[in-house]
């Protein structure tokens, strides 16, 4: 497992922090206005790679860091905007023996959430087709003044007579 280690605004370690626990890499995370030296040195012989962020971090955090890393070989990359994406990828460049994909347990849950999304829309087109039938079975209406007219005439499913009828 390896560590890293992020300069960077705080607000984005959350985001880090997920998702590069997914592939199995921990985190370290330095955002400091005024840095120490002895400070940043400490997390950089804790960490197995650095990603530098340059803006909005103190110029001096990345500058220690930069020169503790070139102490103690341990690999760097300084980039101005960056996402979890190209840190995985400059990862997998660096150490090309380590996998860094997403565990089986990540895996199982995205077809669980694929099963999930199609349960969804199966009920979705479910309801729609409901909602049309109903649509139609709302429509009756009841027609009290011819319902009253027709009072008297009894109607059977028998077949008419007509010998009976033309007789008359």
């Amino acid at each position: 497992m390896k560590t890293l280690l992020v300069l960077c605004e705080v607000k984005y370690w959350h985001d880090f922090r997920e998702g590069l626990a997914k592939v199995g890499v921990s985190f370290l995370g330095f955002d400091k206005k005024k840095p120490n030296r002895f400070e940043i040195d400490q997390l950089v012989a804790k960490a197995d790679f650095v990603v530098m962020r340059n803006r909005n971090v103190a110029h001096h955090s990345v500058q220690f860091a930069k020169e503790a890393c070139k102490a103690t070989d341990t690999p760097f990359w300084i980039s101005s905007n960056f996402g979890l994406e190209t840190i995985i990828k400059q990862l997998s460049q660096t150490f090309p023996d380590e996998s860094f994909e997403s565990t089986d347990e990540n895996k199982k849950s995205k077809r669980k959430i694929e099963n999930r999304v199609i349960q969804k829309q199966n009920y979705l087109a479910e309801s729609a087709q409901s909602k049309e039938s109903q649509n139609y079975l709302k429509g009756k209406k009841k027609h009290l003044p011819l319902k009253s007219a027709l009072k008297d005439y009894k109607i059977t499913d028998d077949e008419p007579d007509f010998t009976k009828l033309f007789k008359k």
